[in-house]
Protein backbone atom coordinates (compact mmCIF):
# COMPACT_ATOMS: atom_id res chain seq x y z
CA UNK A 1 0.00 0.00 0.00
CA UNK A 2 1.39 3.38 -1.05
CA UNK A 3 1.00 6.48 1.15
CA UNK A 4 0.77 9.35 -1.32
CA UNK A 5 0.99 12.03 1.37
CA UNK A 6 4.65 11.12 1.87
CA UNK A 7 5.51 11.84 -1.77
CA UNK A 8 4.46 15.25 -3.22
CA UNK A 9 4.89 14.15 -6.86
CA UNK A 10 2.81 11.01 -6.38
CA UNK A 11 0.22 13.00 -4.45
CA UNK A 12 -0.26 15.39 -7.38
CA UNK A 13 -0.41 12.46 -9.81
CA UNK A 14 -3.04 10.82 -7.61
CA UNK A 15 -5.08 14.04 -7.77
CA UNK A 16 -5.03 13.85 -11.58
CA UNK A 17 -6.17 10.22 -11.38
CA UNK A 18 -8.98 11.14 -8.99
CA UNK A 19 -10.24 13.75 -11.46
CA UNK A 20 -10.16 11.17 -14.27
CA UNK A 21 -12.09 8.70 -12.11
CA UNK A 22 -14.68 11.37 -11.28
CA UNK A 23 -15.33 11.56 -15.03
CA UNK A 24 -15.87 7.83 -15.37
CA UNK A 25 -12.35 6.80 -16.35
CA UNK A 26 -9.76 4.50 -14.86
CA UNK A 27 -6.12 5.51 -14.41
CA UNK A 28 -2.86 4.42 -12.75
CA UNK A 29 0.63 5.76 -12.17
CA UNK A 30 3.02 3.73 -14.34
CA UNK A 31 6.58 3.53 -15.64
CA UNK A 32 9.95 4.34 -14.15
CA UNK A 33 8.39 6.39 -11.38
CA UNK A 34 6.85 3.25 -9.87
CA UNK A 35 10.15 1.39 -10.16
CA UNK A 36 12.00 4.27 -8.49
CA UNK A 37 9.42 4.35 -5.69
CA UNK A 38 10.16 0.74 -4.78
CA UNK A 39 13.89 1.34 -5.11
CA UNK A 40 13.69 4.32 -2.78
CA UNK A 41 15.14 6.58 -5.47
CA UNK A 42 14.20 10.16 -6.26
CA UNK A 43 11.20 10.38 -8.57
CA UNK A 44 11.60 13.14 -11.14
CA UNK A 45 8.37 12.64 -13.08
CA UNK A 46 5.30 10.43 -13.08
CA UNK A 47 3.45 8.98 -16.06
CA UNK A 48 -0.22 8.04 -16.01
CA UNK A 49 -2.01 5.36 -18.03
CA UNK A 50 -5.77 5.66 -18.47
CA UNK A 51 -8.78 4.00 -20.05
CA UNK A 52 -9.96 7.35 -21.47
CA UNK A 53 -9.07 8.58 -24.94
CA UNK A 54 -6.87 11.67 -25.41
CA UNK A 55 -9.85 13.74 -26.57
CA UNK A 56 -11.67 12.92 -23.34
CA UNK A 57 -8.66 13.94 -21.25
CA UNK A 58 -8.50 17.22 -23.18
CA UNK A 59 -12.16 17.86 -22.33
CA UNK A 60 -11.58 17.22 -18.62
CA UNK A 61 -8.49 19.34 -17.95
CA UNK A 62 -7.92 23.01 -18.78
CA UNK A 63 -4.18 22.81 -19.37
CA UNK A 64 -3.39 20.01 -21.81
CA UNK A 65 -0.64 19.73 -24.45
CA UNK A 66 -1.37 17.24 -27.28
CA UNK A 67 2.12 15.80 -27.82
CA UNK A 68 1.29 12.42 -29.39
CA UNK A 69 -2.38 11.96 -30.12
CA UNK A 70 -1.72 9.15 -32.61
CA UNK A 71 -0.22 7.16 -29.73
CA UNK A 72 -2.81 8.31 -27.22
CA UNK A 73 -0.54 10.70 -25.33
CA UNK A 74 -1.14 14.18 -23.93
CA UNK A 75 0.58 16.19 -21.21
CA UNK A 76 -1.60 17.43 -18.37
CA UNK A 77 -0.42 20.41 -16.34
CA UNK A 78 -1.55 20.23 -12.71
CA UNK A 79 -0.25 22.44 -9.87
CA UNK A 80 3.03 23.26 -11.66
CA UNK A 81 3.63 19.58 -12.49
CA UNK A 82 3.49 18.00 -15.94
CA UNK A 83 2.08 14.49 -16.27
CA UNK A 84 2.22 12.43 -19.45
CA UNK A 85 -1.19 10.77 -19.72
CA UNK A 86 -1.52 7.93 -22.23
CA UNK A 87 -4.48 5.76 -23.15
CA UNK A 88 -4.05 2.02 -22.49
CA UNK A 89 -2.61 0.63 -25.70
CA UNK A 90 -1.01 -2.30 -27.45
CA UNK A 91 1.54 -2.20 -30.27
CA UNK A 92 2.28 -4.54 -33.18
CA UNK A 93 4.61 -4.96 -36.19
CA UNK A 94 7.84 -3.08 -35.48
CA UNK A 95 9.22 -2.87 -39.02
CA UNK A 96 11.98 -0.35 -38.24
CA UNK A 97 12.89 -1.92 -34.88
CA UNK A 98 11.43 1.01 -33.00
CA UNK A 99 8.11 2.39 -34.22
CA UNK A 100 5.10 0.06 -34.31
CA UNK A 101 3.11 -0.03 -37.53
CA UNK A 102 -0.04 -0.53 -35.53
CA UNK A 103 -1.10 1.04 -32.24
CA UNK A 104 -4.52 0.24 -30.86
CA UNK A 105 -6.21 1.19 -27.63
CA UNK A 106 -7.29 -1.38 -25.06
CA UNK A 107 -9.39 -1.26 -21.91
CA UNK A 108 -7.17 -3.18 -19.49
CA UNK A 109 -4.19 -1.89 -17.50
CA UNK A 110 -2.79 -5.44 -17.49
CA UNK A 111 -2.71 -5.49 -21.30
CA UNK A 112 -1.04 -2.08 -21.34
CA UNK A 113 1.64 -3.28 -18.92
CA UNK A 114 2.26 -6.39 -21.04
CA UNK A 115 3.84 -4.30 -23.84
CA UNK A 116 6.56 -2.87 -21.59
CA UNK A 117 10.20 -3.92 -21.61
CA UNK A 118 11.17 -5.20 -18.15
CA UNK A 119 9.11 -6.50 -15.26
CA UNK A 120 10.44 -3.78 -12.95
CA UNK A 121 8.99 -1.21 -15.38
CA UNK A 122 5.63 -2.98 -15.73
CA UNK A 123 3.94 -2.07 -12.45
CA UNK A 124 1.14 0.38 -11.74
CA UNK A 125 -0.11 2.27 -8.67
CA UNK A 126 -3.82 2.82 -8.06
CA UNK A 127 -5.18 5.96 -6.43
CA UNK A 128 -6.10 3.96 -3.32
CA UNK A 129 -2.48 2.84 -2.94
CA UNK A 130 -2.94 -0.66 -4.36
CA UNK A 131 -0.17 -2.09 -6.54
CA UNK A 132 -0.84 -3.73 -9.90
CA UNK A 133 2.05 -6.12 -10.55
CA UNK A 134 1.11 -8.88 -13.01
CA UNK A 135 4.71 -9.61 -14.04
CA UNK A 136 6.28 -9.77 -10.56
CA UNK A 137 8.23 -6.56 -10.84
CA UNK A 138 8.47 -6.16 -7.06
CA UNK A 139 10.07 -9.57 -6.77
CA UNK A 140 12.56 -8.72 -9.53
CA UNK A 141 13.51 -5.54 -7.67
CA UNK A 142 13.88 -7.41 -4.38
CA UNK A 143 16.10 -9.97 -6.11
CA UNK A 144 17.96 -7.17 -7.95
CA UNK A 145 17.36 -8.86 -11.27
CA UNK A 146 16.50 -7.58 -14.74
CA UNK A 147 14.03 -9.75 -16.62
CA UNK A 148 11.80 -9.02 -19.58
CA UNK A 149 8.03 -8.94 -19.74
CA UNK A 150 7.40 -12.13 -21.67
CA UNK A 151 9.94 -13.73 -23.99
CA UNK A 152 13.20 -11.74 -24.34
CA UNK A 153 13.42 -12.49 -28.08
CA UNK A 154 10.01 -10.90 -28.68
CA UNK A 155 10.79 -7.79 -26.65
CA UNK A 156 14.15 -7.27 -28.36
CA UNK A 157 12.74 -7.88 -31.84
CA UNK A 158 10.27 -5.05 -31.17
CA UNK A 159 13.06 -2.66 -30.19
CA UNK A 160 16.68 -3.91 -30.03
CA UNK A 161 17.63 -0.88 -27.94
CA UNK A 162 16.09 -2.78 -25.04
CA UNK A 163 19.23 -4.94 -25.05
CA UNK A 164 21.35 -1.87 -24.38
CA UNK A 165 18.80 -0.64 -21.85
CA UNK A 166 19.13 -3.90 -19.90
CA UNK A 167 22.90 -3.44 -19.77
CA UNK A 168 22.54 0.23 -18.86
CA UNK A 169 20.09 -0.56 -16.04
CA UNK A 170 22.56 -3.10 -14.65
CA UNK A 171 25.16 -0.32 -14.46
CA UNK A 172 22.76 2.18 -12.91
CA UNK A 173 21.11 -0.10 -10.36
CA UNK A 174 23.76 -2.76 -9.69
CA UNK A 175 21.25 -5.37 -10.84
CA UNK A 176 22.10 -8.70 -12.45
CA UNK A 177 20.59 -9.51 -15.83
CA UNK A 178 18.65 -12.76 -15.91
CA UNK A 179 20.56 -15.51 -17.73
CA UNK A 180 17.71 -16.04 -20.19
CA UNK A 181 18.03 -12.36 -21.14
CA UNK A 182 21.81 -12.33 -21.61
CA UNK A 183 21.54 -15.46 -23.77
CA UNK A 184 19.17 -13.69 -26.14
CA UNK A 185 21.25 -10.49 -26.14
CA UNK A 186 24.26 -12.55 -27.21
CA UNK A 187 22.22 -14.30 -29.89
CA UNK A 188 20.44 -11.18 -31.18
CA UNK A 189 23.17 -8.57 -30.72
CA UNK A 190 23.42 -8.11 -34.50
CA UNK A 191 20.07 -6.28 -34.32
CA UNK A 192 21.93 -3.35 -32.75
CA UNK A 193 23.21 -2.45 -36.24
CA UNK A 194 19.70 -1.34 -37.21
CA UNK A 195 19.49 1.30 -34.47
CA UNK A 196 20.33 4.96 -34.93
CA UNK A 197 23.72 5.98 -33.61
CA UNK A 198 22.10 8.68 -31.49
CA UNK A 199 20.01 6.13 -29.57
CA UNK A 200 23.05 3.91 -29.01
CA UNK A 201 25.09 6.91 -27.87
CA UNK A 202 22.48 7.82 -25.29
CA UNK A 203 22.44 4.35 -23.73
CA UNK A 204 26.20 3.78 -23.90
CA UNK A 205 26.89 7.20 -22.41
CA UNK A 206 24.46 6.59 -19.54
CA UNK A 207 25.95 3.14 -18.92
CA UNK A 208 29.56 4.32 -18.77
CA UNK A 209 28.70 7.22 -16.46
CA UNK A 210 26.64 5.12 -14.03
CA UNK A 211 27.87 4.17 -10.54
CA UNK A 212 28.27 0.48 -11.41
CA UNK A 213 29.62 1.00 -14.93
CA UNK A 214 32.00 -1.95 -14.54
CA UNK A 215 29.03 -4.32 -14.25
CA UNK A 216 27.51 -2.89 -17.42
CA UNK A 217 30.87 -3.04 -19.17
CA UNK A 218 31.27 -6.71 -18.24
CA UNK A 219 27.84 -7.50 -19.70
CA UNK A 220 28.78 -5.59 -22.85
CA UNK A 221 31.85 -7.82 -23.20
CA UNK A 222 30.15 -11.07 -22.17
CA UNK A 223 27.36 -10.63 -24.73
CA UNK A 224 29.81 -9.27 -27.35
CA UNK A 225 27.43 -6.38 -27.94
CA UNK A 226 30.42 -4.03 -28.33
CA UNK A 227 30.93 -5.57 -31.79
CA UNK A 228 28.04 -3.43 -33.04
CA UNK A 229 28.98 -0.15 -31.38
CA UNK A 230 30.66 2.70 -33.30
CA UNK A 231 34.47 2.82 -33.01
CA UNK A 232 34.61 -0.37 -30.91
CA UNK A 233 33.53 -2.49 -33.86
CA UNK A 234 36.54 -1.26 -35.88
CA UNK A 235 39.01 -1.16 -32.97
CA UNK A 236 38.43 -4.28 -30.83
CA UNK A 237 41.59 -3.52 -28.82
CA UNK A 238 39.58 -0.76 -27.14
CA UNK A 239 37.68 -3.30 -25.07
CA UNK A 240 40.88 -3.78 -23.06
CA UNK A 241 40.70 -0.13 -21.98
CA UNK A 242 38.56 0.47 -18.93
CA UNK A 243 38.60 3.68 -16.87
CA UNK A 244 39.77 3.23 -13.29
CA UNK A 245 37.27 5.76 -11.92
CA UNK A 246 33.73 6.79 -12.79
CA UNK A 247 33.59 9.38 -15.57
CA UNK A 248 30.80 11.92 -15.82
CA UNK A 249 30.03 12.53 -19.50
CA UNK A 250 30.95 11.87 -23.12
CA UNK A 251 33.67 14.52 -23.11
CA UNK A 252 35.50 12.69 -20.34
CA UNK A 253 34.90 9.31 -21.97
CA UNK A 254 36.43 10.41 -25.26
CA UNK A 255 39.32 12.02 -23.38
CA UNK A 256 40.01 8.75 -21.60
CA UNK A 257 39.71 6.56 -24.69
CA UNK A 258 41.89 8.78 -26.88
CA UNK A 259 44.62 9.11 -24.26
CA UNK A 260 44.68 5.35 -23.71
CA UNK A 261 44.34 4.48 -27.41
CA UNK A 262 45.56 7.24 -29.71
CA UNK A 263 44.59 5.52 -32.99
CA UNK A 264 41.19 7.24 -32.81
CA UNK A 265 41.17 11.03 -32.51
CA UNK A 266 38.58 12.99 -30.49
CA UNK A 267 37.16 14.27 -33.78
CA UNK A 268 36.72 10.70 -35.04
CA UNK A 269 34.98 9.66 -31.81
CA UNK A 270 32.57 12.58 -32.06
CA UNK A 271 31.85 11.94 -35.73
CA UNK A 272 31.31 8.19 -35.30
CA UNK A 273 28.91 8.64 -32.39
CA UNK A 274 27.32 11.81 -33.86
CA UNK A 275 27.95 13.84 -30.75
CA UNK A 276 27.82 17.61 -30.35
CA UNK A 277 30.48 20.24 -30.94
CA UNK A 278 30.33 20.94 -27.22
CA UNK A 279 31.43 17.36 -26.52
CA UNK A 280 34.23 17.69 -29.10
CA UNK A 281 35.44 20.95 -27.54
CA UNK A 282 35.56 19.41 -24.08
CA UNK A 283 37.31 16.23 -25.25
CA UNK A 284 39.95 18.23 -27.11
CA UNK A 285 40.55 20.50 -24.11
CA UNK A 286 41.04 17.46 -21.87
CA UNK A 287 43.36 15.61 -24.26
CA UNK A 288 45.47 18.67 -25.10
CA UNK A 289 45.91 19.46 -21.41
CA UNK A 290 46.87 15.85 -20.67
CA UNK A 291 49.48 15.93 -23.43
CA UNK A 292 50.88 19.22 -22.08
CA UNK A 293 51.00 17.67 -18.61
CA UNK A 294 53.03 14.77 -19.98
CA UNK A 295 55.53 17.24 -21.46
CA UNK A 296 55.84 19.86 -18.74
CA UNK A 297 53.90 18.76 -15.67
CA UNK A 298 51.12 20.79 -14.08
CA UNK A 299 52.34 24.17 -15.26
CA UNK A 300 50.41 27.36 -14.79
CA UNK A 301 50.19 27.80 -18.55
CA UNK A 302 48.78 24.30 -18.98
CA UNK A 303 46.02 25.06 -16.48
CA UNK A 304 45.40 28.45 -18.08
CA UNK A 305 44.97 26.80 -21.48
CA UNK A 306 42.68 24.17 -20.00
CA UNK A 307 40.39 26.70 -18.33
CA UNK A 308 38.44 26.53 -15.10
CA UNK A 309 35.36 24.96 -16.69
CA UNK A 310 37.30 21.79 -17.54
CA UNK A 311 39.60 21.42 -14.52
CA UNK A 312 37.51 18.81 -12.70
CA UNK A 313 36.91 16.78 -15.84
CA UNK A 314 40.61 16.79 -16.73
CA UNK A 315 41.48 15.70 -13.18
CA UNK A 316 38.89 12.92 -13.40
CA UNK A 317 40.31 11.62 -16.68
CA UNK A 318 43.87 11.71 -15.33
CA UNK A 319 42.78 9.62 -12.34
CA UNK A 320 41.01 7.22 -14.71
CA UNK A 321 44.41 6.72 -16.39
CA UNK A 322 46.07 6.06 -13.01
CA UNK A 323 47.93 9.38 -12.79
CA UNK A 324 48.69 10.65 -9.30
CA UNK A 325 48.66 14.45 -9.51
CA UNK A 326 51.25 16.32 -7.39
CA UNK A 327 48.83 19.04 -6.26
CA UNK A 328 45.20 20.09 -6.46
CA UNK A 329 44.68 21.60 -9.94
CA UNK A 330 41.61 23.57 -8.84
CA UNK A 331 43.55 25.36 -6.10
CA UNK A 332 46.50 26.03 -8.39
CA UNK A 333 44.23 27.33 -11.15
CA UNK A 334 42.51 29.70 -8.71
CA UNK A 335 45.91 31.13 -7.74
CA UNK A 336 46.92 31.96 -11.33
CA UNK A 337 47.44 35.69 -11.99
CA UNK A 338 45.34 35.48 -15.17
CA UNK A 339 42.40 33.34 -16.24
CA UNK A 340 41.61 34.80 -19.66
CA UNK A 341 43.32 36.75 -22.41
CA UNK A 342 41.37 39.83 -21.35
CA UNK A 343 43.22 39.73 -18.00
CA UNK A 344 46.55 40.37 -19.72
CA UNK A 345 47.74 43.96 -19.09
CA UNK A 346 48.66 44.45 -22.74
CA UNK A 347 46.73 43.93 -25.96
CA UNK A 348 47.35 43.55 -29.69
CA UNK A 349 47.05 47.29 -30.29
CA UNK A 350 49.95 47.84 -27.90
CA UNK A 351 52.04 45.43 -29.97
CA UNK A 352 51.16 47.32 -33.16
CA UNK A 353 52.35 50.54 -31.53
CA UNK A 354 55.61 48.86 -30.50
CA UNK A 355 56.28 47.67 -34.06
CA UNK A 356 54.40 50.09 -36.34
CA UNK A 357 56.40 49.08 -39.41
CA UNK A 358 55.22 45.46 -39.31
CA UNK A 359 52.21 44.07 -41.10
CA UNK A 360 49.56 42.12 -39.28
CA UNK A 361 50.40 38.43 -39.11
CA UNK A 362 50.82 35.37 -36.95
CA UNK A 363 53.63 37.07 -35.01
CA UNK A 364 50.97 38.92 -33.01
CA UNK A 365 49.36 35.71 -31.76
CA UNK A 366 52.76 34.19 -31.04
CA UNK A 367 53.78 37.15 -28.87
CA UNK A 368 50.45 37.18 -27.04
CA UNK A 369 50.77 33.44 -26.31
CA UNK A 370 54.33 34.02 -25.12
CA UNK A 371 53.15 36.73 -22.71
CA UNK A 372 50.27 34.59 -21.48
CA UNK A 373 52.71 31.78 -20.73
CA UNK A 374 55.25 33.85 -18.79
CA UNK A 375 52.51 35.54 -16.76
CA UNK A 376 50.69 32.27 -16.02
CA UNK A 377 54.01 30.70 -15.01
CA UNK A 378 54.86 33.64 -12.76
CA UNK A 379 57.98 34.47 -14.78
CA UNK A 380 56.71 38.01 -15.30
CA UNK A 381 54.31 40.22 -13.41
CA UNK A 382 51.11 41.08 -15.24
CA UNK A 383 52.21 44.68 -15.64
CA UNK A 384 52.21 46.65 -18.88
CA UNK A 385 55.72 48.05 -18.55
CA UNK A 386 57.16 44.68 -17.56
CA UNK A 387 55.43 42.95 -20.44
CA UNK A 388 56.74 45.50 -22.93
CA UNK A 389 60.27 44.75 -21.72
CA UNK A 390 59.69 41.04 -22.24
CA UNK A 391 58.32 41.62 -25.73
CA UNK A 392 61.30 43.74 -26.75
CA UNK A 393 63.75 41.17 -25.38
CA UNK A 394 61.89 38.37 -27.14
CA UNK A 395 61.99 40.34 -30.37
CA UNK A 396 65.73 40.93 -29.98
CA UNK A 397 66.34 37.20 -29.43
CA UNK A 398 64.43 36.42 -32.61
CA UNK A 399 66.79 38.76 -34.48
CA UNK A 400 64.14 41.20 -35.61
Amino acid sequence: MVNYDEHPLLKRAAEVISIIEEHGGEAFIVGGCVRDYFLGHEMKDADIATSLLPEQIMDIFDKVIPVGLEHGTVIVRHHSHSFEVTTYRMEEDYEDYRHPNRVYFVTSIEKDLSRRDFSMNAMALAVNGDIIDPFRGQRAIQERRIETVGAPAERFAEDPLRMMRAIRFSAQLDFSIDHSVTEVITEKRNLLQFLSVERLASEFGKMMTSPFYRKGWNYLLATKSFQYLPVFQDHPALVQREPLVLLSDWGELIGFYHLSYEDVSPEEWVSAWRLSNQVKRKAKKITEAAQMYQREGMSGYMLYRLGGAYIKSWENVMHSLNYSLPEDPTIKYASLPIHSRADLDIDTYELFRLFPERKRGKWIGEYIDYLLRIVAEGTSANNRDELIKWVKERDRQKGN
